[in-house]
């Protein structure tokens, strides 16, 4: 598997050879191009990670291409006017337009046209959404910034012993289901594929949690006030601490000094004896050149 790259995805205003281009961020170098159009201002999005997305300058349709079919347009998506501004939702469900004062929502499975929002009195410039996808925000050149809830729905728990769902729009109560005691806890979430499985086996089997500290549960004063995180996965036995490790590993560079100072005698006198081999052949080349400076100094001249 390939490492992560970072990319950067650029259109420009006049789109003669590519409506897109992609380029590596750190070398420059040129990666992929796509072709079909003139995207608009704030109007190029990525749909979950498959397709490229851009609303074209001054015409009512949005250009989708398929990420590696970049040379083939795929499909051109109908809008009631020209886009000023595209986003995706980070999940991947949902795609906002603004067209003139408004904001049309699509549901991305469908292709179905949600809603259209018309708060603004003036052409919408900029859309966003949240990270998890539950909100977004709109600014238009009326100078307002507005959020939006995509929730529809809200669950409620309550003494009474029921649980109930509630239409945010209408504010009416649309299901009830009543329980055997007060309610304690109730969320609304994505149901997991393990959830529905028969076949499904946890992963990770969950360890032993300890109820008391460890060192509250040895008996060691030494510990008390620390804490050790362990980070790894089936890990058994307790980790040793910071000045634990730190200690051994000051025996175990010790231990090897005195190994290689000590241990290798052998070893140790071969090299003494090499040493003063090297000594005395000094000694004989100094003496050798002293003798003949000397005479060189000495000699008389002619």
């Amino acid at each position: 598997m390939a490492a992560p790259m970072e990319v950067a995805v650029c259109t420009d205003s006049s789109a003669h050879l590519w409506s897109c281009i992609v380029w590596e961020l750190h070398s420059g170098a040129n990666l992929l191009t796509y072709r079909g159009g003139q995207a608009g201002p704030r109007g190029l999005a990525l749909l979950n990670g498959e397709y490229l997305l851009a609303a074209q300058l001054g015409k009512n349709y949005i250009s989708a291409w398929e990420l590696q079919r970049k040379d083939q347009l795929q499909q051109k998506i109908m809008c009631p006017g020209p886009v000023t501004c595209l986003t995706t939702s980070p999940n991947g469900l949902y795609m906002l337009a603004g067209i003139a004062e408004s904001i049309y929502l699509w549901e991305v499975s469908t292709g179905n046209l949600l809603v259209i929002l018309s708060r603004h009195y003036q052409d919408i410039s900029c859309l966003q959404f949240t990270g998890d996808s539950s909100h977004f925000l709109s600014g238009g050149k009326d100078c307002l910034v507005l959020v939006w809830s995509l929730c529809s729905v809200l669950l409620s728990g309550s003494h009474d012993e029921t649980v109930r769902l509630w239409d945010i729009q209408s504010k009416q109560c649309i299901r009830t289901v009543t329980l055997k005691g007060p309610v304690t806890n109730a969320f609304i979430m994505l149901a997991p594929v393990n959830m529905l499985s028969s076949d499904f086996r946890p992963s990770l089997p969950l360890p032993h949690f300890n109820k008391h500290l460890l060192g509250a549960e040895h008996g060691d004063e030494q510990h008390r006030g620390g804490l050790t995180l362990r980070l790894g996965l089936h890990q058994q036995g307790s980790e040793p601490s910071y000045l634990e490790r730190a200690e051994q590993l000051h025996v175990v560079m010790c231990s090897t000094m005195e190994k290689n100072v000590l241990g290798g005698q052998d070893q140790l006198r071969i090299r003494i004896t090499e040493l003063e081999d090297e000594v005395q052949n000094l000694r004989k080349i100094n003496r050798d050149l002293f003798d003949f400076s000397t005479r060189i100094i000495t000699r008389p001249s002619k």
